[in-house]
């Protein structure tokens, strides 16, 4: 069983990867980041008003906090590499996060827990890859800094699951 998650955990951040693996300039780092982080701390504001489960609103409470605090960091990093950082959810995020306002109660817990899940995928490989392929600057440095805090958090929502 341990290998069979192993195996199937490798294969998602392998396609997860592939998405990133072109991310090498600053400007597509800032948005992809930016836009992954403000998703994280909203869909975790819905959460603690919308879930019952103790253990996803302690979880939502640690993503806000940290996720708060990793976009004001980025912000002088972006800013020194001379890149704009969106402000706004893209199309793709607004979707899912509509979505999850939309979810009645019996529904939420599993749907945000999906959505932290492949959210922190796409943040660890999206980070991992800039961090050792991405053009040098301040930005790399905060991809380094920030990688360990998002693979924590992979981890935490898995145990979630």
């Amino acid at each position: 069983m341990k290998l069979k998650f192993t195996i199937v955990t490798a294969g998602i951040l392998l396609a997860t990867s592939a998405y990133a693996a072109e991310v090498t300039k600053p400007a597509e780092f800032a948005k992809m980041a930016a836009i992954s982080n403000m998703f994280e701390i909203q869909s975790s504001e819905l959460a603690l008003k919308q879930s019952d489960d103790a253990a996803v609103k302690k979880f939502a409470e640690h993503m806000i906090s940290d996720h708060s605090e990793a976009g004001e960091e980025m912000m002088p990093a972006a800013k020194a590499d001379k890149v704009d950082v969106p402000t706004k959810l893209d199309d793709e995020h607004q979707t899912k996060l509509d979505a999850l306002k939309a979810a009645d109660k019996s529904s939420f817990d599993k749907m945000y827990k999906a959505d932290q899940l492949k959210a922190h995928e796409t943040a660890v490989a999206l980070f991992s890859i800039y961090s050792a392929n991405g053009d040098a600057g301040e930005l790399k440095a905060f991809a380094t800094k920030t990688l360990p805090t998002l693979t924590e958090h992979l981890a935490d929502v898995k145990k979630m699951q």
